[in-house]
């Protein structure tokens, strides 16, 4: 089933890469060293099944945690300089319940290690020049799914969406409120919620996705709660736009639970 996720997330990426870009997997800012944050929430996903007299298929859901941690400073080489780094470390579990305990399966888990400059996190999702900042520059980086071994991340930058995060970054995002409780799991957080989408049209499909996340001083890295709605809308490449129905809907909403600041690497590399 874990490869049923990827392929629904592969075709919303092929779908979507020219519309939205990743809010740099999630990290806003830079705290502390080994500062940490803990992320749950629930991936669901329905076939519509738009002609079938069985009516819609509803997947029981998954459970998604997620990690985000700074696990290490050096100086390394950006940009023909010498510049301050950090380790950043960023853990994927999606999986169902069972006893208990999440079963995330053979393939469930994720973990990157990267060295980013500290100058490439910046909180503006635009630079100075006005162009939209969609990942996370990687000086290098390191990548383990599941039981496999480690294995180099050889492009310049980290992009997680949608296979690791449905996380997605809009060029036009609104601000829907301000200083708001995102509800998570950490005490008084003040957030502002910000709201993106995009259609993607073909002649014979259109994806529409629909993302809000709360950003907030107050939380770790700045982000305090994300969620997403990814609709697949298909027809006959001859028929008017009107005849589109919907095939499928992946549904995401994660919430920050825990922090601290006793962060320590799980992903052991040269």
């Amino acid at each position: 089933m874990m490869a049923r996720i990827t392929a629904v997330a592969g075709l919303c990426l092929a779908c979507l890469w020219s519309g939205t870009a990743a809010a740099q997997v999630g990290v806003f800012e830079l705290p502390p060293d080994g500062t940490w944050v803990r992320y749950e929430g629930t991936y669901t996903q329905v076939e519509i099944r738009p002609d079938s007299t069985l009516g819609k298929l509803e997947i029981p859901p998954w459970i998604e945690h997620v990690w985000i941690k700074s696990v290490g400073a050096e100086q390394g080489m950006y940009q023909g300089k010498e510049v301050p780094c950090r380790w950043l470390e960023i853990k994927i579990e999606r999986g169902r319940e069972r006893d208990g305990k999440l079963d995330t399966g053979v393939t469930g888990t994720e973990i990157y290690k990267v060295l980013v400059p500290d100058s490439g996190v910046i909180e503006n999702p635009k630079d100075e020049k006005g162009v939209p900042v969609s990942f996370l520059p990687v000086i290098k980086g390191f990548r383990k799914i599941g039981q496999g071994e480690p294995t180099s991340i050889a492009q310049p930058a980290l992009q997680l969406y949608p296979v690791g995060l449905v996380l997605g970054y809009y060029r036009n995002w609104e601000t829907a409120e301000k200083d708001v409780d995102p509800e998570v799991g950490l005490g008084a957080v003040k957030a502002d919620q910000l709201d993106g989408k995009v259609n993607i049209e073909s002649p014979g499909g259109r994806t529409i996705q629909e993302t809000s996340i709360w950003r907030s001083r107050d939380v770790p890295f700045g982000l305090a709660r994300w969620k997403a709605t990814i609709t697949r809308e298909t027809k006959d490449a001859r028929q008017p736009r009107a005849e589109y129905k919907p095939v499928s809907e992946i549904n995401v909403e994660v919430r920050a639970r825990e922090k601290g600041e006793d962060a320590q690497s799980e992903l052991m590399v040269p």
